[in-house]
């Protein structure tokens, strides 16, 4: 049985109405209190600690791997949050409004200029859940995963998880140092809990 933690990274120190998602933003200074938090809902030491490479997510993740010194932490890539491309940092207020509508209208095939679509997403998060999870599942022997990523990242990992439609996928609320864990055992998904 494999017990895997999502962890969402804590609160970032941007303004409310800009748009980030693969840019490196800073932490809220209330980082501590938070990752304070994410830690009292973490109830076993991880055998193995992912994290999306983007400092928002290192941090935290290098802080939950301290509690078990002999890790260290595995970056990957594909953890990286979604890419507005020529969106990002730029307030949502000045994106022009026929482009947003139309991304709007399919952001799962539809990327915005220069970026990512949802589905592109889901396909890197999906190949690095194939390639780095589920073979520790597959060992049969019990063990506990961390992940530590993006609201995007963790949406398109319950996609999967829960078989919900890409359409459907910003209909799962996560907040900031928001906590979901599974189970996997005998092949099968148990979502035991999600955004605590």
């Amino acid at each position: 049985m494999l017990t895997v933690y999502l962890i969402r990274h804590t609160e970032v120190a941007v303004e409310k109405g800009l748009c980030y998602g693969g840019s490196d933003v800073a932490l809220a200074t209330n980082y501590p209190e938070q990752r304070n938090r994410v830690l009292a809902q973490l109830h076993a030491r991880p055998d193995v600690v992912f994290s999306s490479p983007l400092s928002r997510c290192r941090r935290l993740a290098e802080d939950l791997a301290h509690n078990a010194p002999q890790l260290a932490v595995a970056y990957d890539e594909r953890l990286r949050e979604y890419q507005f491309g020529n969106w990002e940092l730029t307030p949502w207020s000045d994106i022009p409004r026929d482009d947003l509508d139309a991304w709007m209208a399919d952001f799962v095939h539809q990327a915005p200029h220069g970026g990512d679509s949802f589905l592109t997403l889901y396909d890197r998060v999906t190949a690095f859940w194939a390639e780095r999870v589920l073979p520790l599942a597959d060992a049969n022997v019990p063990g506990t995963v961390y992940v530590v990523a993006h609201g995007g990242v963790i949406r398109a990992l319950l996609c999967l998880f829960l078989d919900v439609p890409l359409q459907n996928a910003y209909r799962l609320h996560l907040d900031y140092g928001a906590v979901s864990r599974l189970v996997i055992q005998n092949q099968t998904y148990t979502v035991t809990y999600i955004n605590r």
